[in-house]
């Protein structure tokens, strides 16, 4: 469940790129009043040129509303990639809520009082907002996309947005 009111967020690579390739990247933007992204994301975001998805975060950089910012890795976990470890600590240094989706790396934040919210709490904060009209054919996209999602995740993403699981 998404925390209740987070106005600044730090972001990881996962939430960034299945958002740009459902091409709703701009969700944030309306959601939160600042978007940073660590040096180490961007890099994972930005490997693949050719992918809408890189596009898509070029874009968002370019219009001022995603911004990039140097951050200090937390040491961690060795399951934690530099990226989320990167996020983790900026999120922790500015008081900022964490965009992820990695279960190790959400469960670290947590741990260390970190208000975690994913890209399905994204999708179903946009959907309580009125920002998107359904959930569910969003949800499919990010399956038949490859995206892992775990039937709870889901259940409680569609419960958030007010939609019945198909």
């Amino acid at each position: 469940m998404p925390p209740s009111r987070v106005d600044v967020v730090v972001s990881d690579a996962g939430p960034l790129i299945a958002l740009g390739r459902l091409d709703k990247l701009a969700l944030l933007h309306a959601l939160f009043h600042q978007v940073q992204v660590p040096d180490a994301v961007l890099a994972e975001c930005l490997a693949r040129p050719e992918q809408a998805d890189t596009q898509r975060v070029l874009a968002a950089l370019r219009a001022g509303w995603m911004q990039r910012c140097a951050a200090v890795p937390l040491a961690g976990p060795p399951e934690l990639h530099l990226g989320e470890r990167a996020a983790i600590g900026r999120a922790l240094e500015i008081g900022a809520g964490l965009l992820a989706d990695d279960l190790a790396a959400r469960t670290f934040a947590r741990a260390h009082g970190v208000a975690v919210i994913g890209t399905l709490g994204v999708l179903a904060m946009a959907k309580q907002r009125g920002l998107i009209d359904r959930l569910a054919p969003l949800i499919e996209q990010l399956r038949a996309g490859g995206q892992r999602l775990s039937h709870a995740a889901v259940a409680d993403a569609l419960a958030i947005a007010g939609e019945k699981p198909a």
